[in-house]
């Protein structure tokens, strides 16, 4: 017993890519599961929300206005709560989307990164995913 408790101590850690590389790029964007690959991690884990018209798309969240522009876009969608959500929204809409790093608003209604030290917001041109079962 001893010597199979020491085994498990010096096995190698399990990397899991969590949303792909998303401590360097915007989380769940192609572009973040492609550096996550390149990195060779032993998994690369991957959340996925329903959309009104039942398709898959690659989010972390249940609601689109922490990482995209949806408030902006589409400005009356919002639920009484303030949030938008993924299932209110087609898959062709929410292909319109950009996507950022995730951030919150301030006091004054401003955009803030939740992490400033990762990728800058708005820097780039990143889309929300949508889930392709991949067909062996």
């Amino acid at each position: 017993m001893a010597l199979a408790a020491s085994m498990n101590a010096m096995a190698k850690p399990l990397v899991i890519a969590h949303r792909g590389a998303s401590g360097y790029l915007p989380e769940h964007t192609l572009e973040a599961k492609a550096l996550a690959y390149a990195m060779k991690p032993d998994y690369i884990e991957q959340d996925v929300v329903m959309t009104k018209d039942d398709r898959l798309v690659v989010l972390h969240d249940h609601y689109l206005d922490r990482v995209t522009d949806v408030a902006s876009r589409f400005p009356d969608r919002a639920r009484e709560d303030g949030r938008f959500y993924a299932i209110d929204f087609t898959l062709a809409e929410i292909k319109t989307l950009r996507v950022t790093e995730g951030f919150k608003l301030d006091e004054q209604g401003n955009k803030v990164a939740g992490y400033p030290e990762r990728f800058p917001m708005w820097k780039s041109d990143f889309t929300v995913q949508r889930w392709k079962k991949r067909l062996s």
